[in-house]
This record gives structure tokens, sequence and C-alpha cells, in this order.
């Protein structure tokens, strides 16, 4: 669940959840916030929120599910499922041709060892790679060169198109090559 924030006061809504945080009117001296609306959907911990455009945004964590939203009005506009364990890792990539619509997809890695790339638009599956060794750990795109990279075990320089550009050999969290500790 998500709660939906912004600048403002608040009155406190009562003490029917005991917990570790203050309410207002004890030590806390004001709410900077307004909840404006709960964002209903993951079943689990949400670890990552990511922006698509000026008006949406992706969630995704620990139950393997990626929801898209309208930032506006807070509607869920898809469920994307494929991954079959927990996201790890989460990137926007938006194309870069020089078509007229600007395609925004997003790249999403999982605990399963794949990749899955998304059609914002369509809340479609792209396309999905699954031919890494370990979990992936990270992705980040470099929009420039029309390329992203994945980090895990391995650490993979990939084209638009899910071309393996370049690849290193297998690393372990030590930083050493698994084939030189033989």
């Amino acid at each position: 669940m998500l709660r939906w924030l912004i600048g403002g006061g608040r009155e406190p809504q009562g003490l029917a959840e005991k917990s570790s945080v203050q309410t207002i009117g004890e030590e806390q001296i004001q709410n900077p916030y307004t909840e404006l609306l709960v964002l209903k959907g993951h079943q689990d911990i949400v670890r990552f929120l990511v922006q698509i455009d000026d008006y949406r945004f992706a969630s995704a964590g620990d139950d393997g599910i990626i929801f898209l939203w309208n930032a506006q009005t807070g509607e869920k506009l898809f469920e994307l499922y494929g991954h079959t364990h927990k996201i790890t890792a989460i990137a926007p990539f938006s194309s870069s041709d020089t078509s007229e619509e600007q395609t925004h997809l997003i790249l999403t890695a999982s605990a399963d060892r794949t990749v899955i790339v998304w059609d914002c638009t369509s809340g479609r599956q792209v396309q999905k790679v699954s031919c890494f060794h370990s979990t992936v750990k990270c992705l980040t795109v470099l929009q420039r060169l029309d390329v992203w990279l994945s980090g895990g075990s391995d650490l993979c320089v990939w084209n638009r198109k899910l071309d393996l550009l370049c690849k290193t050999s297998h690393l372990t969290d030590a930083g050493k090559n698994v084939n030189d500790s033989l």
C-alpha cells in the first residue's frame, strides 16, 4: 500500500494502530504532509518507485509485481506479471528515435534471474532475457548511447534490441573472478 502525500496540515486520525511513530500532539510539533490517496495493490514491501513520464510512475517490490500508476489521479493503469520472485531493480527506458511518439519502456530485474522489458503504453511484456548466472542486482540506462547495463555476477551491456554487446566474467561479492578461485 502506498500513501500519497503532499505538503499541508492534517489532524491525527486517532490511535487505532499503535506504532513507534509519533502522532501529532505528542512530541511531533506538526505534520507537514496531507494524505491525498492510499494506493492499493502490492501484497509485500514496495522497494522501487520510478518516474515513467510527467504523468505516470511505476512501483515494484517483493511481491514480484510491477504496477503502473497515473500520478495525477492515483489510478492503477496496469499490473505487470512475469517475474516469479521479488523485483531487484527497475529502470525507465524511453525511446530516442526520431518518430513523433516517444516509446516509454521499463526494465525490471528479479531474483528469478530474468530481466523483462515492458511497454508502458500497453502494459505488455516486450521481451524477456533469462541468460543470467545469478540475480541481476542493478540496472541503468545510458540514454544517449541507447544502451542499458545489468549488474550481478556479470556486468553486461545491451542494446535496445536486447543484443548483448559486452559482458564481464563472473564476479563474486569479493570482486574476484570466480574462475581465479578454482
